[in-house]
């Protein structure tokens, strides 16, 4: 990140407080809860509907899932470090986010990395300023588009031990990306895989076996799933 890109992300992050948007209203789960997920909208909660689509599938499976302000970030870090603190973090827990709810999904991880939560998957939909990931997050699956001057890739950050997985998405635009049902589906098969993976196992010091902690976890399949109807593809002009 640039100095130069700092002022102009700094006064559009103030324009979501202004539009008085924040967290979605859901019903009470009526299964049992198979884990957390905190998904952010991008700019003024406005472009950002497939975030919505993803939280009710993610649901539909059975994770409590919310879909908030990318604003609220900061105030979503706290509530996840007291519910882990208070033995209250259903696991695997999950951040996702599109846009400028991506680079906050970031941020949002880096902060649970600091007080010593990580964060199981993380998952961005095309990031507009933050690529690069700090420590926090085990997992990170990286959807960007290749229509724009500059890659959206991720890299590692300081301390970060996980690994990323960059997935350039063909014929989608910035404001498409995140209303793909396919990445929801790919989504949700990456939550199944940590769901149902087994613990590594111990070495005599308690760590977990190199050849347990990096050998390829069988593939998952999606559960059938009420599919949302289809939101109308946005493109955009070249």
């Amino acid at each position: 990140m640039t100095p130069s890109r700092l002022p102009r992300r700094a006064a559009l992050a103030l324009l979501p407080a202004l539009a008085a948007c924040g967290t979605t209203t859901v019903q009470p789960l009526a299964q049992a809860v198979r884990g957390r997920v905190v998904v952010l909208r991008g700019l003024l909660n406005m472009f950002s509907t497939g975030m919505n689509q993803l939280t009710f599938m993610l649901r539909g499976a059975g994770y409590d899932a919310t879909v908030h302000n990318h604003a609220e970030w900061r105030t979503l870090a706290a509530r996840t470090i007291a519910a882990a603190r208070g033995d209250a973090l259903p696991r695997p827990l999950a951040v996702i986010g599109h846009s400028f709810g991506a680079d906050d999904a970031i941020l949002l991880s880096g902060r649970l990395g600091a007080a010593d939560i990580p964060v199981d998957l993380l998952v961005t939909f095309d990031p507009s300023w933050v690529l690069a990931v700090p420590r926090g997050p085990r997992r990170v699956i990286n959807f960007h588009q290749d229509r724009d001057t500059y890659a959206r890739r991720l890299t590692p950050g300081r301390g970060f031990d996980g690994r990323i997985d960059n997935r350039q998405v063909d014929g989608e635009s910035h404001l498409s990306i995140d209303k793909d049902i396919d990445l929801h589906r790919q989504v949700l098969v990456a939550l199944q895989e940590i769901g149902t993976a087994a613990p590594p196992a111990r070495t005599n010091a308690g760590a977990p076996a190199a050849a347990q902690a990096t050998a390829p976890r069988p593939a998952a399949q999606p559960a059938a799933l009420p599919r949302p109807p289809p939101a109308p593809r946005v493109r955009a002009a070249r």
